[in-house]
């Protein structure tokens, strides 16, 4: 029974991560970008980063070994 609910908070916890790599990537560029007067440059290259990073971070989360 353990074994699910921690896998419930894993899934709960990987959508967290996923979404929070995207959105500090997202403002990072937006701050570049107000910053340099290049909107949407940067924007657009660190929240593609940002989703990179999330899909490695929660697959690394979810394939980790027990």
């Amino acid at each position: 029974m353990s074994k699910a609910k921690g896998t419930g908070l894993a899934l709960m916890g990987a959508g967290t991560m996923l979404t929070s790599t995207v959105l500090v990537g997202l403002l990072f560029g937006y701050g570049l970008d107000v910053w340099l007067g290049t909107l949407p440059l940067f924007m657009f290259i660190l929240g593609c980063l940002g989703f990179v990073g999330g899909i490695l971070r929660v697959y690394r989360l979810l394939t980790r070994p027990e």
